[in-house]
């Protein structure tokens, strides 16, 4: 491989591992499994990542933020608050149908994380970026439309987080996407009422 930099190899790495773990599953995406499937040596896989835990929470951060960012955009965008929300929820949405293995790994992830000594703190760490994906989608909108919120942000972040993951975990294992994004709009509605004129 040419010579690249270590923060290009080390996207190239995560990309990599998510290819594997979606192909093989979490368990079988070891070292040498993720290097082989980048085309690097095995040594560049610890001149990059400290850790496996490392490589794992940036597979998280991978997957969150290419959905969030798409959010954040729709959200701060044209229209009312109702309808950008909608926005950006739906956008979430588009993402988790184009690349459902996509999202079904994340779940894998957790469980994986979850049963390990060494990892559970990734699991946590998941769930925390998914927090504050959520809490920069609600302050963005607060910021934007100059409201604030009849409960407590960190319990709404909360709300979202657990309406949007039911959703879509409920859909990855029944399929039926029209309704479960019909879902996803009542719910991006009602995170809507408890907006409040600031």
């Amino acid at each position: 491989m040419a010579h690249v930099s270590a923060e290009v190899r080390r996207e190239l790495l995560v990309d990599a591992a998510i290819r594997v773990m979606i192909r093989d599953g979490v368990g079988a995406a070891t070292t040498r499994a993720i290097v082989g499937e980048a085309n690097m040596p095995l040594g560049a896989f610890h001149y990059c990542f400290r850790s496996k835990q490392e490589l794992l929470e940036q597979v998280i951060a991978a997957i969150t933020n290419t959905h969030l960012d798409r959010a954040l955009e729709d959200v701060t965008g044209d229209g009312s608050m109702e309808e950008r929300l909608l926005r950006g929820v739906r956008a979430y949405w588009d993402h988790v149908v184009r690349l459902p293995e996509e999202h079904r790994l994340t779940y894998e992830l957790t469980q994986y994380a979850a049963r390990r000594p060494g990892l559970r703190e990734v699991a946590q760490r998941q769930y925390a970026t998914y927090l504050a994906a959520h809490t920069r989608v609600l302050e963005a909108l607060a910021d934007a439309e100059h409201i604030t919120w009849s409960v407590p942000e960190p319990v709404l972040a909360r709300y979202f987080t657990g309406l949007i993951d039911g959703i879509t975990l409920l859909y990855l294992n029944e399929g039926d996407a029209v309704t479960a994004g019909a879902s996803l709009d009542l719910a991006a509605q009602q995170i809507a009422s408890y907006a409040r004129s600031a």
